[in-house]
């Protein structure tokens, strides 16, 4: 969820929050937290129930394929610190949009670790289920 941040404003001037969700340790997620100096909200699921109830894949392949490692090789190019394999690394991602009534509005299941929706196509989901304004 790191490409969120820098369209926090933008999120929440929609009167949306981000929760983030992850199977990780509490350790990891404050160190995680810490050097992205995110402010989203951070859920621990160690149990991953979550990822089951959103129907979320686990590939080894697809998590560690070639494409993943020329992305972690332009991060750590980047200065992103390697922080090494954390939890269960086949487990894949997604992101999804649950509206205030808990219908779901939005589900990407990421086909491998780099694969996320772009911040625009949240933003404009976002603007779409949003209520209008009473004149």
């Amino acid at each position: 969820m790191v490409q969120l941040l820098p369209f926090k404003e933008e999120i929440e001037a929609r009167n949306t929050g981000v929760t983030i969700i992850s199977f990780g340790t509490t350790a990891l997620a404050h160190n995680w937290i810490q050097e992205t100096s995110s402010s989203f909200r951070f859920l621990i699921d160690r149990e991953q129930k979550a990822y089951q109830a959103y129907g979320l894949e686990s590939s080894l392949v697809r998590s560690w394929s070639p494409r993943v490692w020329f992305a972690y090789a332009r991060l750590l190019l980047q200065g992103w610190k390697w922080r090494g394999i954390q939890g269960d690394s086949r487990q894949l991602g997604g992101d999804f949009i649950v509206d205030s009534s808990g219908i779901l509005r939005m589900a990407y299941r990421s086909h491998d670790p780099t694969d996320r929706p772009k911040p625009g196509e949240i933003i404009q989901i976002l603007d779409e289920i949003q209520p209008q304004s009473s004149p």
